[in-house]
């Protein structure tokens, strides 16, 4: 599992990547994602997870509101990842990092895709892993947060 340092320090990175659309209050709003999905927050996927008496259409979210769902997803993204991937526990915490923000992202169905990618992982190929994940079509989709996460999974430590 992750540590409180590489909690923190992950939010702040999903923050980063995920951003936020908020209207002129500086409420988070209801948005549709860069491949359609209706999201809310940090990322928070309303399909997938819908807001008990939630109408996107109308309602809002605090800054507070928008934090404690992009802690709660991103702790059951952690969760996912050492679950399937128990051996995930002995890599550096920037690594860690680096798949959880892939589930959080992909969804740990996508982020199981990486069948090559998690064999590179597992067998300490950082570099091969990271070449991987820099050629995928997940990286044509998000950009620099691919390049990012690969050269973190490359060298071990934050970028």
């Amino acid at each position: 599992m992750l540590d409180s340092l590489t909690r923190i320090r992950l939010t702040e990175q999903l923050k980063r990547h995920e951003g936020a659309i908020r209207n002129g209050q500086g409420r988070h709003i209801a948005y549709r994602d860069s491949v359609g999905v209706l999201t809310i927050g940090y990322g928070h996927n309303l399909g997938a997870g819908p807001i008990p008496d939630f109408d996107p259409a109308l309602d809002t979210l605090s800054e507070n509101e928008a934090g404690d769902l992009l802690a709660r997803d991103a702790h059951a993204a952690e969760l996912a990842v050492f679950a399937a991937l128990p051996w995930a526990d002995g890599l550096s915490p920037a690594r860690q990092a680096a798949l959880v923000n892939m589930a959080f992202n992909l969804g740990m169905r996508g982020l199981l895709g990486f069948k090559n990618t998690l064999a590179d992982v597992q067998a300490g190929n950082y570099a091969g892993a990271a070449a991987r994940m820099s050629q995928s079509k997940w990286a044509g989709q998000v950009g620099a947060r691919a390049r990012e996460l690969a050269r973190q999974m490359e060298t071990g430590k934050w970028i």
